[in-house]
């Protein structure tokens, strides 16, 4: 079973920052970086809510 991987504060921001630009959808930025739909959905709605 896998553990749940950490990501920079960075990382999490540049992932972010590409989906918000209009460029790519969530599920292009999330499937070029690796990481889950889910996960990177989550981390732009904490965003929008700073």
């Amino acid at each position: 079973m896998k553990g749940r991987r950490k990501y920079s504060s960075e990382f999490r921001e540049q992932a972010v920052n590409r989906t918000l630009s209009g460029s790519f959808t969530i599920k292009e930025v999330a499937e070029s970086l690796g990481v889950s739909y889910f996960v990177l959905r989550q981390w732009k709605a904490e965003h929008l809510k700073k």
